[in-house]
């Protein structure tokens, strides 16, 4: 009995340092994400390697603070304090992604405030991104604010 509660403890562990690590945005006053909340392809406890020519998918549970008529997405790469929109994602509707609590059912917008909503997509690393080091800043909100937002340390490979 004590090797078996060792080797769940172990696992747990090992299960606790494959979470994706996520900072709340810095301007932001969205409720602040953990690391359960988020899941990214590649990313691990520490920096998430993007490999090129590669897709990343990505789910993020949240509970909006507000009413949101629609949603859009605010995804960049900052570099070296530089904000540089993802080609294609920046500025697009994420209403498509926008699933039930679960992440089963796609409901799209309009999204309540106060209830559980999945986002889940996926995004492609491009062969002529440079190899770098950057912060991925993830946002999904509206002209008035974020719904949700959070920042991943990463390094495109």
């Amino acid at each position: 009995m004590n090797a078996l509660l060792r080797i769940v403890f172990i696992v747990c562990l090992v299960t606790l340092g494959q979470a994706t690590e996520v900072k709340q945005c810095p301007k932001s006053k969205t409720k602040r994400l953990s690391s359960d909340d988020v899941t990214l392809t590649s990313c691990t406890k520490g920096k998430c390697i993007l490999k090129r020519n590669t897709d990343v998918d990505i789910s993020m549970k949240f509970t909006p603070d507000r009413d949101f008529k629609d949603l859009n997405s605010d995804i960049t790469g900052i570099i070296l304090d530089v904000p540089l929109p993802f080609p294609g994602y920046y500025g697009s509707s994420a209403c498509p992604f926008i699933h039930d609590a679960e992440g089963k059912e796609k409901v799209g917008c309009p999204l309540k405030a106060g209830e559980t909503y999945t986002y889940k997509n996926s995004f492609k690393i491009l062969p002529v991104y440079p190899t770098v080091n950057l912060v991925v800043h993830w946002g999904l909100g509206d002209k008035n604010g974020d719904a949700v937002c959070f920042e991943i340390p990463a390094r495109i490979k």
